[in-house]
């Protein structure tokens, strides 16, 4: 069957449904989004001159969400003229007309089976489905759909912002057609301008579960060993070859419902992982989201930004916001001045301060877990490293930070701490090899334990 898409209906007008809704509206595609009724007519809509039960108020949440991103200034290059509002009730049988429908409502399993009920009776035969969950197994979510609908459907894992973050995560279900996936994948670079990376169907895919780990890894160890908000950014971001923004501001940016909504994922369904007692949410987090304090959507989160004045952070142990105050460390001043990635987390290597400490510690459990996870979540050392620097903005993925301190080096470190060195990188180095990624003849090779050899890059 010869596939195109001309038209698409996105099911869900949240940030993630609105932010989908205006890239491929940008990227020339036809556009249905819709949402649900709203609950009640607010004084703005009557003051728009919108009545209760007309179009524009039923409409009124799928449009709402177009206006703000357009607001947000983080819609992109859009053609509003391709984009069409409407509501699941009025409207949903116009899904019939499109050639992909995308799925990007509630993390919630029996939601997502109850539209996907409704679904089977509107979409057309030989259309494109897919959900854009973050972490719920597609084989979860696919169980009970007829054959047809089974072969056409799969996982499109966007990150916000969809119009600007390169990553997309597709992840076939037990069912998918090989030509399906082969098709998104191509459709999604060349038309949606997106870097598609085909993943496993495990617990929150790749990108999820890595961030995840390194996130709630320095949760814990802020309230083991006090380390404050400020001076975890100051290190574990692009010092360390990781985002600007660092850990808290980048949560801030995500949101902390969306990190406690992926953790508990994780709890859930990872019961046989190592690190299991690090998927766990410590309790500021939990009564910060007691409070709504859940970053930049609600105003405050781990930083305050107060419509006057300075920006302020919040004391961990308190949960009161206090002034900032820059960290002294040493180390900080070390590689400050340092302009190359690599260079710079090897200066930080072999600093000894507080920071470097924690930035070893990071470092170092975020390596040994990546390593450990090949064969589960990628067969290949190259798309965890795509994943991580296409969707996180790390400069360097965990096996190129391998690589830049030397795997010898971090073997020997490890077994001097007292921990594990992976099997992964034993089997390597017993090879006689020395790293994972290498140049030959101009090209660039990355190592496959699949075929136990250097594979080129294309």
């Amino acid at each position: 069957m010869d596939f195109q898409i001309k038209k698409a209906a996105v099911l869900g007008a949240g940030v993630m449904g609105a932010g989908i809704a205006c890239h491929l509206a940008g990227c020339g595609i036809e556009v249905l989004l819709l949402d649900l009724l709203p609950r009640s007519i607010s004084e703005s809509d009557r003051a728009q001159g919108i009545t209760e039960g007309s179009p524009a108020w039923r409409n009124r949440l799928a449009s709402s969400a177009i206006e703000r991103m357009m607001e947000s200034g983080r819609a992109g290059p859009v053609d509003l003229g391709k984009v069409t509002v409407g509501n699941l009730e009025d409207d949903f049988e116009k899904i019939g007309q499109c050639d992909w429908i995308l799925e990007t409502i509630i993390e919630d399993l029996e939601v997502k089976k109850a539209l996907y009920q409704k679904l089977e009776a509107y979409r057309r035969k030989g259309s494109i489905v897919s959900t854009n969950t973050s972490g719920i197994p597609i084989a979860q979510i696919s169980q009970g759909f007829s054959s047809e609908l089974a072969e056409n459907f799969l996982g499109t894992h966007f990150f916000n912002p969809p119009t600007y973050i390169k990553l997309i995560e597709l992840v076939p279900g037990p069912a998918t057609r090989p030509e399906v996936l082969g098709f998104m994948k191509g459709f999604f670079a060349a038309t949606l301008r997106k870097g598609p990376i085909v993943v496993k169907d495990t617990p929150n895919f790749i990108a999820n579960r890595l961030i995840a780990h390194s996130y709630l890894n320095v949760f814990h160890r802020c309230e083991k060993e006090g380390y404050t908000v400020m001076e975890v950014d100051s290190i574990c971001g692009r010092v360390m070859g990781r985002t600007q923004t660092g850990v808290f501001k980048s949560i801030d940016a995500i949101g902390l419902d969306t990190v406690g909504n992926v953790t508990r994922n994780l709890e859930r369904n990872l019961l046989d992982d190592e690190k299991r007692e690090l998927f766990r949410l410590p309790e500021f987090a939990r009564r910060m989201i007691e409070k709504g304090w859940l970053g930049d959507k609600s105003g405050q989160g781990f930083y305050l930004r107060p419509g006057s004045g300075e920006e302020k952070v919040i004391d961990l142990a308190t949960l009161e916001y206090r002034e900032k105050k820059d960290p002294s460390f040493p180390c900080l001043k070390d590689v400050g001045g340092i302009k190359d990635e690599a260079d710079r987390v090897k200066a930080l290597f072999v600093s000894a301060d507080r920071g470097a400490r924690l930035a070893w510690t990071v470092m170092s459990d975020d390596l040994v877990y990546a390593a450990d996870r090949i064969g589960e979540i990628a067969d290949t050392i190259l798309e965890i490293d795509l994943v991580m620097k296409w969707g996180y903005y790390w400069r360097l993925g965990p096996f190129e930070l391998w690589d830049a301190l030397g795997l010898e080096r971090v073997a020997d470190r490890l077994v001097k701490d007292g921990w594990g060195v992976p099997a992964r990188v034993v089997q390597l180095l017993d090879s006689g090899y020395t790293s994972f990624y290498r140049e030959i003849g101009g090209s660039r090779y990355f190592y496959d334990f699949l075929s136990q050899g250097y594979q080129l890059i294309s």
